[in-house]
Parts: structure tokens; sequence; C-alpha cells
């Protein structure tokens, strides 16, 4: 017995479930608290899904939607409709909203084990693969945002999952990788380019591996099919026909599209492709809450290891130019990383967020860099790969550590305009006032997605009360219903002693309020509530 214990340990299974179990509950911990507060995306994406789950309309009146309009340039929809079973058995919450991404999160490190045990066809490189996804900051990062975008990062490796299956003669994967690769294209738009180019670059350098059988075109179908809606989605708001409304579904018209994002010039793209490789050596950006600065998003000890990862694929690419050897399996991998960098030197203002479908290439690479790299040592291989491992263990344990003594900036955390979160206690305060006020209740502060959610306004009151100022891009709220957004005091003081307005204020601006005559109440950790003892008494 005691034998089979210690033949187990040795085995590559035994480390993957130890991974996967860690991987887990740095994924799983404390997810209503930590990040603390709501990403104004989290709260607009949880929103439409009470709505349409209760109501069959979003924010602004449309049936079942396969595009939200959200803020003015619209929101995928995939991740809204993910969250519905969780809001129906346990209710609306900070956890139940960033479950699934969790869930999915968890799921991704056996795909990723998947992933490399069918490109080297060795299960200690699958492990190795995810080891590396389930120790890595970014990814446990984004894990714990329940962010639309966010979603496409698990859709996307399960697909190449199952399309590395195919490649290696397993036919019948085909319909998982088009499954998960329809299901991509309701995650985020940039895929809308990602995926197309992925699938035209894999005709490229594995059509010998593919077969053009019945089932494959009958696969593609599939996945035409799926993306249909979103065609139509194109073509609406392109202005080639009219607006899409039936009682099952909707294709709406946005206010406005965020194409001026992309450009072709040379030197836009010059300074687009700098860019991206400036944050990717760097490691991070300025969202504290996806990228991380202390420790590196991928680690910074992976930077050599990364580099000589491409450095391979790129060895590899050459030898299939010039020698005519057929790729292997694994240069799938740099088909991933090559159309996720073209695609990410499309668009300006790069963020971690927005290229999310780069980065774990990227850190597979570190895992790749290593491999290679230990070859060199012949049979010194199993104990470099294992001090190696040992060290970004060392690293992961000071990146919990961080994470659980985290310093708060409240001043940077709980403004939206600077990070897009909110302070993270508001709804003592938000109930406070909506018990006490008769008439309209002014919250200073806090995003309005966040108010709709906490509220559970009715989508059509929502939509029939709901005045816009600004670009229609990121439509600004200033009211809906008896909710004002930001307004502050009358400046007349008759008015003042008259102002039936109750306030949702952040503690830091209370003196304005005191000084102003208010009664002021610490109604919650992070929020008080003010209004006229002439209208409303005292408490």
């Amino acid at each position: 017995m005691k034998e089979n214990c210690k033949k187990w340990i040795r085995t590559p299974e035994c480390w993957l479930m130890l991974t996967v179990l860690l991987g887990s509950l740095a994924r799983l911990l404390y997810l209503g608290s930590r990040p603390m507060g709501l990403h104004q995306d989290e709260a607009y994406s949880a929103y439409n899904s009470w709505a349409v789950m209760h109501y069959g309309l979003d924010s602004l009146g449309y049936t079942r939607p396969v595009y939200y309009t959200a803020w003015g340039s619209g929101m995928s929809v995939l991740y809204s409709y993910f969250t519905m079973p969780f809001f129906a058995l346990f209710g609306v919450s900070v956890t139940t909203i960033r479950l699934p991404q969790a869930i999915l999160g968890c799921l991704s490190i056996p795909a990723a084990y998947g992933l490399g045990k069918e490109m080297f066809r060795s299960k200690w490189m699958g492990t190795l693969f995810a080891f590396f996804l389930a120790i890595n900051p970014w990814h446990i990062q984004q894990s714990r945002f329940g962010m639309d975008c966010n979603l496409a990062v698990a859709m996307l490796l399960f697909a190449m999952f199952f399309f590395c299956r195919y490649l290696n003669g397993h036919l019948k994967s085909l319909w998982g990788a088009v499954l998960f690769w329809g299901l991509t294209l309701y995650c985020y738009a940039l895929t809308w380019l990602l995926i197309p180019l992925i699938l035209v670059l894999c005709l490229i350098f594995f059509c010998k591996k593919i077969m053009f059988s019945r089932d494959f075109f009958l696969a593609f179908l599939l996945l035409f099919l799926m993306a249909l809606p979103l065609l139509l989605f194109l073509a609406v708001n392109f202005g080639l026909i009219p607006e899409i409304r039936t009682k099952l579904f909707s294709i709406p018209k946005l206010p406005a599209l965020r194409t001026e994002e992309m450009s072709l010039h040379t030197w836009v793209i010059k300074q687009r492709i700098l860019s991206l490789i400036e944050m990717l050596l760097k490691q991070y950006d300025d969202r504290w809450y996806i990228s991380n600065a202390k420790v590196g998003s991928y680690y910074y000890i992976s930077t050599p290891f990364v580099l000589l990862g491409l450095l391979y694929h790129l060895k590899i690419f050459f030898q299939w130019i010039f020698q005519k050897k057929e790729l292997p399996v694994h240069f799938l991998l740099a088909i991933w990383f090559g159309a996720a960098f073209l695609v990410g030197c499309s668009i300006d203002s790069v963020y971690f967020h927005k290229v999310n479908y780069i980065h774990i290439p990227v850190i597979l690479y570190g895992g790749i860099g290593i491999w290679w790299l230990g070859g060199l040592f012949k049979n010194k291989k199993t104990l470099f790969v294992t001090a190696m491992t040992c060290a970004y263990t060392a690293c992961f344990g000071y990146y919990i550590y961080y994470q659980a003594t985290y310093p708060i900036d409240y001043d940077a955390y709980g403004n939206p305009w600077v990070s897009h979160m909110n302070l993270y206690r508001y709804e003592d305060a938000l109930a406070y006032a909506q018990d006490l006020a008769v008439e309209d209740i002014s919250v200073i502060a806090l995003n309005y997605a966040n108010i709709m959610l906490h509220a559970q306004i009715p989508p059509d009151e929502f939509s029939e009360t709901v005045t816009y100022a600004g670009d229609p891009r990121f439509m600004e709220v200033t009211r809906f219903g008896r909710y004002q957004i930001g307004a502050l005091p009358p400046t007349d003081p008759e008015a003042l002693e008259k102002d039936p307005v109750v306030y949702v204020y952040p503690h830091m601006t209370e003196n304005l309020f005191q000084e102003l005559g208010y009664i002021t109440v610490h109604a919650d950790a992070c929020y008080g509530v003010a209004y006229r003892e002439e209208i409303y008494g005292t408490d």
C-alpha cells in the first residue's frame, strides 16, 4: 500500500489533482469580497441578466437581445445568460455574479492540461501547462471578475483543446471546437476578428491534417449558423437592414459603434505594436484589478522563458519554410499567439482586458521555454524543470501574501471614473435612502448600473424614464425613475431649506453636506445619507 502511494505521488495525475485543487482555491475563496465592490461592467451585465430572467427585456427594452446596448456601444450577452441559473438558485449577490467565471477559471486548468498533453503527447507537459495556468496572477484575477469579455478566455481555450485533438486524429472533436468557437463570438466583440483569423491560419499551416469531409463542412455550417445572429447585428448597425424585434429575440441598433478605435494607418499600427509589446514585457497596465504590477501578471521571472518559447516556434516556422518539415501540432499555439497579436495591434488603448485572448499563449510559452531549455541539460532536465516550478511556486506564495494584505487606496479604488470600481459597501445606504425619501434620491460617486441592480428597477421603468447626456458611445445617465446621478444640493438658500432630495454620498464628501446644514447618517461602511431636517425631521 505504502509503495503504491509512493508510485502514485510520482505520476502526473497526482500532481494534476493537486494543481487543480490549488488553482480552484485561489479562484473560489472569498469570491464575494475579493476584489471588493463591483466593477461597473459586472453590475450592468448582472442587471441585464436579472431583467431578462424576470421580464424577458434588457435595460433598453429589447427582448432577449443577441447583443446588449448597455452603455451605448454595446456589451456581449453570453456571460449574462450564464449567470441566470445561479441567480435562480441562489439569488443576486456579488458571489453569484462572479461564480460562473470562477468555475470556468477552475475548469480551464484541466483544459490546459489536456491541451499540453495533446500538443506534446506527454502527460507531464500537460501537467506543466496546468500548473502554469493555475498559479498565474492574471488568470486568477480575471477568474474572479464577472465581466463579459473575460468569458472569452475559457471559451477559446476549450475550443483550441478540441481542435488540437482533431488535428491529432480525433475527428469528432471538431464539433467541440466549433461549438466553443461559436460561443466565444458571444463573449467579446474582438473575437469576431480573432476567430476567422485563427481559422484561416489553421487552414494554411495545417491543411494536410484537415479532413475536408462531409462532417467537416457540416461542423462549419453549425459555426456559421451560430454566428448568423451576430452577422445580422453587424448588418443592422452598419445601416444595411433595420433593427429586428421579435417576441423571442431582438437585434438592436446601437447608439454608436466604437469602430473608430481601429485604424490601418501605418504610423498608428507601428505605435500600437510598440505599445502592445511594452505592455506584455511590463506585465501590467494601470488596471490593477486585472494586471499585477507587484509580481508581474505572468511573474517577472517568466520573461526569458516566454521569449525562449517564442524563439522555439520561430525556429520551427523557418524549418517549415526552408526545409519543408511538417509542422507539429503544438505550432497551434503560435497560430493562436500570432492571430491574437495581430488583433491586439488593431485597437487603440491596449489594456490587459482588451487583449485577454493573448495571455494564455504567453503563459504557456513560459512552459515551453522551460521545457526546451531543460532539454539542453539532458539527463538533468527533470531536475531543472523541478527547480523552475519551485521558483514559480515561491512567486505564487508571495503573490497570495500580497493579495491578502493589499493596501486599499480608496481615492483610486472607489472612484468609478478612475478604476471603474465603486466603494465596496453602499447597499445599506441605498436602502436607507429608499425608505426615507418621499421624492428624488441623488446618488453621488456610484455608477448607475450598481443602483439599478441593487434597487432591481424593472427594465421598462428604466427605459421609459432614463435621460442621457454626453458621448453616445458611453451614454451618461443623469437620472432614471426617482434617482438622480451625481446631482448636488441647490445653491439658493431658500431652495436649500426646502430641498426634498435625499442624498447618498461617499464618506469623503460628508463635510459638504454638513456645511450646508444637512443631517448626515453613516448608513454604510463607505456611504452616508444626507437630508434636510426641515423636511424629514430627525432620526
